[in-house]
């Protein structure tokens, strides 16, 4: 059930009215510009954004309506035009806002004589990417449902789980052990719960059953934590619940065998200790019911003054969408029901732009246009930017570069680091000229894709520069907080983006786009997204097809060696089922460099089959 926050706003345009159509639009300006990107200024549009009634800023919720508003205000007050659809601030696009349990969800245990169902949202719920649908069968304890070939681990080696109800464990053998083979960068996947669902989907299982391990979090309130939050729409193409450990202990009572027994013989010898249960069978039917909203890119145009070059812009963006309440994706579950305030993810960015906005627009503008953008949806799979790129405020074709800030507020000594500066022939002399007036030790590297809201742009041949402060223990935990902002680390941070913004959108020349090769796949924000062999597509995000459709593949990656092109959509890859990126990352992972792998794909009407040999990262 979702949260409604009854609590005083922090801006006088968080009073507008909501309607169908989006926020409705701010009130006239009343205050004067305020002209200035100090270390103050900024942070005080941090604290605003972050602010409890914000509610973590969940794409599709309240709080993130009252951000919208908020930021929709500052455009105006700062001067900007409308940018959005029937002149105003806002584009809608729509997303899945919320789950909520339909009739007819149970789990139920039988074994010999006995029957035992069990109660929805108290012993058992379903994950937000589970299939809806019924299944039945006999159970399968399957470790922490981890194959790891790389580690010579694998909890599905001797059992068979076709047709099966897998019961799996979450986290990793050795949890708590920093020598753990599994503590490694590469491994950090196979904690993943969506990983150990599309891992027993592939072992041919029908339906999933994930229990929290009793050694690492047998001390810790035992809660619930599935269908809680929403960062994804694509779901798993299996049955999958998290239920209580009792509910497991029940199951194994067949064998005469327990969870933390178990889970101490695997720690202890790093050795699977699977089985089909005897004499056990499991029924699981999950019903969920979407509940679909608008998520509102907040979007204000600010015209060039030359009668040349205004007709070409420069895009300024940032997410202000975060986890809202937190949920499954959040690094801290345990904490469900906490706001995630997202202060360095991402209100820092946006107030940068805002920061910006103010500046040029104080300024009487520049000789290009600017378009200020902030973005909703990135966390759920840049459906914002998605958007953007297929229906632009300003032709793409004319928009001379993007600069994206995320997380752009806690700089730590001197670094900086700034991707996609191989996207632009001209950047790094643009990039070192901004930066002789700052003095940031800056690290230029990668090329215009990552997991953040430039990737769409650079997939449609723009320039893109990402600036990034650096991965922190407070990432997506309730623990980012506008106090730890380094707030004069982000001031020096926009004077950077401001200066390269100055010499992107007053200058005479263009920046040459230039379509990066295989040698400097991007990794960024501490995602692990670099982690297994490089295939090089740019995948289509914010897209509904069942499949990956290609946004574009990287200059002499093995995509293009194998003949695929931007629009093909892939249906299977090395063997398995891809119906989402979500499966197309989850296969590839377990692939290394060398590999061979087939690639069956659409394009147009037409199904093709290629083959691709995957590479190393460097």
């Amino acid at each position: 059930m979702r949260l409604i926050l009854i609590l005083a706003l922090v801006a006088s345009a968080c009073a507008w009215p909501l309607s169908q159509d989006g926020p409705a639009p701010p009130a006239s300006a009343r205050a004067a510009v305020q002209v200035g990107t100090s270390a103050s200024d900024l942070l005080e549009i941090v604290k605003t954004l972050a602010a409890p009634e914000m509610a973590g800023r969940a794409t599709g919720s309240p709080g993130m309506e009252r951000a919208a508003r908020y930021i929709a205000g500052e455009f105006e007050r700062a001067g900007l035009t409308p940018g959005g659809e029937g002149g105003s601030y806002f584009q809608g696009f729509d997303v899945v806002a919320g789950l909520r349990l339909g009739e007819g969800n149970h789990l139920t245990l039988q074994g010999g004589n006995s029957r035992r169902d069990y109660r929805v949202g108290q012993e058992f719920t379903p994950f937000s990417f589970s299939d809806s649908g019924q299944v039945q069968g006999e159970v399968v304890f399957a470790g922490y449902g981890i194959t790891a070939p790389e580690l010579a681990y694998d909890d599905y080696a001797g059992v068979d789980a076709a047709g099966k109800i897998a019961l799996v464990l979450t986290g990793e053998p050795r949890e708590r052990d920093p020598d753990s083979p599994f503590r490694r960068p590469e491994a950090y996947r196979y904690t993943d719960v969506r990983y150990k669902v599309l891992n027993a989907r592939e072992h041919g299982a029908r339906g999933v059953i994930v229990v929290a391990n009793p050694l690492a979090h047998g001390e810790e309130p035992e809660r619930l934590f599935a269908i809680r939050g929403i960062t994804s729409i694509s779901q798993s193409g299996i049955l999958a619940v998290n239920a209580l450990r009792r509910v497991a202990e029940d199951i194994l009572a067949g064998a005469g065998r327990s969870l933390r027994d178990l889970q101490q013989a695997i720690d202890r010898d790093l050795h699977p200790q699977s089985f089909s249960v005897p004499g056990r069978t499991v029924e699981v039917e999950v019903r969920l019911i979407h509940e679909h909203g608008r998520g509102w890119n907040v979007i204000g145009l600010l015209p060039g003054t030359d009668p040349t070059l205004r007709g070409q812009a420069v895009v300024v963006g940032a997410h202000y969408d975060h986890l809202g309440l937190g949920g499954e994706t959040s690094l801290a579950p345990s904490r469900y029901g906490e706001v995630h305030p997202g202060a360095d993810d991402n209100a820092s960015g946006v107030a940068g732009v805002l920061g910006l906005a103010r500046v040029f627009a104080g300024g009487g503008g520049a000789r290009r246009t600017l378009v200020f953008v902030a973005f909703a949806g990135e966390e759920m799979g840049l459906l914002g930017s998605a958007q953007y790129a297929r229906a632009p405020a300003f032709p793409l074709e004319r928009t001379v570069a993007m600069l994206n800030m995320d997380m752009i507020g806690r700089l730590r000594g001197e670094t900086l680091y700034v991707f996609g500066m191989e996207t632009g022939k001209e950047f790094r002399e643009i990039l070192e000229a901004a930066n002789r007036e700052v003095g940031l030790q800056v690290r230029f590297s990668g090329d215009g894709y990552g997991p953040s809201d430039h990737t769409p742009f650079s997939a449609k041949d723009r320039p893109v520069l990402f600036f990034f402060t650096g991965p922190h223990e407070d990432y997506h935990r309730p623990s980012d907080t506008p106090e730890k902002i380094n707030a004069p680390g982000l001031a020096r941070v926009v004077r950077l983006v401001d200066g390269v913004l100055r010499r992107l959108a007053d200058g005479d020349g263009q920046v040459t786009f230039v379509r990066a090769g295989p040698s400097s796949p991007s990794r960024t924000r501490g995602s692990g997204a670099g982690y297994g062999p490089y295939f090089g597509m740019i995948p289509e995000f914010g897209g509904s097809d069942e499949g990956v459709r290609l946004g574009g593949v990287r200059t002499g990656s093995p995509a293009e060696k194998a003949g695929l092109q931007s629009g093909d959509l892939i249906l299977r890859f090395d063997g398995k089922a891809v119906k989402n990126l979500e499966d197309f990352v989850f296969v590839l992972r377990g692939k290394r460099a060398g590999d061979r792998v087939e690639v069956i794909y659409r394009r147009g009407t037409e199904v093709r089959m290629t083959s691709a040999v995957l590479e190393p990262r460097q």
